[in-house]
């Protein structure tokens, strides 16, 4: 058996990418094996020789937020639509930011008849000049072909970092390689994390430019993960193996998947060894026959012998996003409920759920009372009408910038006026608005009641605990993750699993730093993910309803 010099190996990986002079790189990475590390080793390099203009590229802003943590300032930090916009607004000054203008121009175009269109040609062009507005689908596009039509504008760097790649969609892959003309780019992804393809993302982009046959880009591969346990990677591997992720099959290298082996960083006596988590949590844990209203309390009581034991300090509970919302919503509920003061969930009720299209278009008329885009929104509504929006529009402006005294000489009526047109729910009756007030009010004494009442003590109740869909976990990490609804039927949905729930698969089990929870319901049959799991690494307990 061959012994790894895990310290030096992965020190290797690192170097060899710090060293290279191409100024094209391609790095494979999967979860935990060091990615933002790397960012920051290169510019730590490049400031070494006095330069100082960093780029960090990443997919969507969560990712982007994280990134800008991890990198500590070292590095102006965005999405590819947040730098694209600013890009285009720059070359276009007395252009707008819509991000529902596709939506606007589509209306607008099939009123005229014209129902076969597409980004970037005349008839959308000439709506967008009209609008003189960019929005989320189609501000890449423009910036595409700014710097097409003239290279002297494509944006200059002493370096571009690129995450997230798999991710991208051709528009986005095309920015890249016009920045790649001017500037040195390092591009980090993983096609094993691939799961946006239902918005026009591929991996292929990624596999096109680590394949061996393409010159023009330098491929690595950083391949030890210092977040999961051993337990996990094996499990990692062998779904890659059962679902014949690295067939060979077909001669395009844009559909075969990048072949590599992660490894579990396990030296003795280092910090970030993954050794000790690894014995301490030797077994994938399988919860089955747990009906839905006992989840939270399985994950209280696993989370309560856990924390008697190991040093845990954030847990992630997740499930595919469609079959399993209502599930992850009433979970998320039931964990406040019984006392976890710390519960982020993007399934939070909404308490004044807001019309922000009306919103954006008072922003506009704000700003240029004539605004084609602002009146378009509203529906080009008449003469008189239009002083009423005029009018709220004031009242907008002043309650978001105004100060107290200005605030203060609103009327009461005129306030309530907007908020019956903005708000989602219509409220518009006073009796109605003093309901809602003592809804909030009972929401926020109980919750803080909770709060300060919990019914388990420290550190249970202050564990950190994010509930969210697989999709919105990418990118984050935590010592125990519950994967719910993991059953056949929902996941997959199929008997045989498609391409993008495998990836969410992967991506589901590398969340975890120490330990995960497979949670099947009851009355279902165990997702056929479990099917690739080894006997010896599985430990299954089957929840008895009437104890």
């Amino acid at each position: 058996m061959t012994t790894i010099d895990y310290k030096s190996e992965r020190e290797k990986d690192i170097l060899a990418i710090k060293n290279s002079n191409h100024p094209r790189k391609i790095i494979v990475a999967g979860p935990g094996t060091g990615k933002s590390y790397l960012f920051g080793e290169l510019i730590k390099e490049r400031k070494k020789k006095g330069q100082t203009k960093f780029l960090a590229i990443t997919f969507i802003g969560k990712l982007g937020d994280a990134l800008a943590d991890d990198l500590c300032g070292l590095a102006g930090t965005t999405t590819m639509h947040g730098f694209a916009r600013k890009f285009v607004l720059k070359q276009y000054p007395e252009w707008t930011y819509y991000p529902r203008i596709y939506q606007i121009i589509t209306e607008d175009l099939k009123a005229k008849g014209i129902n076969k269109f597409e980004i970037g040609d005349k008839n959308y062009v000439d709506k967008s000049k009209f609008y003189k507005a960019v929005g989320d689908d189609d501000v890449i596009y423009y910036a595409v072909q700014i710097c097409k039509k003239d290279e002297d504008k494509i944006p200059v760097f002493d370096l571009i970092l690129i995450d997230e790649y798999q991710d991208f969609n051709s528009i986005e892959s095309e920015f890249v390689d016009l920045l790649a003309k001017k500037n040195e780019i390092v591009i980090v992804g993983d096609d094993d994390q691939a799961l946006y393809g239902f918005k026009g993302s591929s991996p292929a982009f990624i596999r096109e430019k680590f394949h061996n046959s393409n010159t023009d880009w330098e491929s690595r591969t950083l391949r030890f993960c210092n977040r999961c346990t051993e337990v996990i990677i094996k499990y990692f591997h062998a779904l890659v193996e059962r679902y014949n992720l690295n067939s060979d099959s077909g001669p395009d290298p844009k559909k075969r998947r990048i072949k590599k082996k992660f490894i579990c960083y396990t030296p003795e006596g280092e910090r970030d060894s993954k050794i000790n988590d690894s014995k301490e949590n030797s077994k994938i844990h399988l919860i089955q026959n747990c009906p839905p209203d006992m989840i939270a309390y399985k994950i209280w009581k696993e989370l309560e012998n856990l924390t008697a034991d190991q040093n845990i300090k954030d847990v992630l509970v997740i499930g595919e996003g469609r079959s399993c919302k209502t599930t992850l919503r009433r979970v998320a509920q039931q964990l406040k409920d019984r006392g976890f003061k710390y519960v982020d969930s993007k399934y939070a009720d909404e308490i004044l759920p807001l019309r922000h299209d009306i919103i954006n278009a008072y922003k506009l008329l704000a700003k240029d009372s004539s605004s084609l885009l602002g009146w378009r929104i509203l529906n080009n509504p008449s003469d008189n009408d239009r002083q009423n929006h005029l009018k709220k529009t004031k009242i907008l402006n002043c309650l978001v910038g105004g100060t107290p005294s200005e605030i203060e000489k609103i009327k009461n009526n005129d306030i309530r006026l907007l908020e019956g047109y903005i708000e989602k729910s219509g409220l518009k009756e006073e009796e109605e608005c003093i309901k809602q007030d003592e809804i909030i009010h009972h929401k926020v004494f109980i919750r803080e009641l909770k709060n300060t009442n919990p019914t388990f003590p420290r550190p249970l109740c202050n564990l950190g605990i994010t509930v969210c869909n697989i999709l919105n976990s990418k990118g984050l990490g935590a010592d125990i993750i519950f994967l719910i609804g993991f059953d056949q039927g929902r996941f997959p949905t199929k008997t045989k699993p498609n391409e993008g729930e495998i990836y969410q698969m992967l991506v589901a089990v590398t969340r975890a730093k120490k330990r995960i929870y497979l949670i099947n319901t009851i009355g279902k049959n165990v997702s056929s993910f479990i099917e690739a799991l080894a006997t010896d690494d599985l430990y299954i307990e089957t929840v008895n309803v009437n104890t």
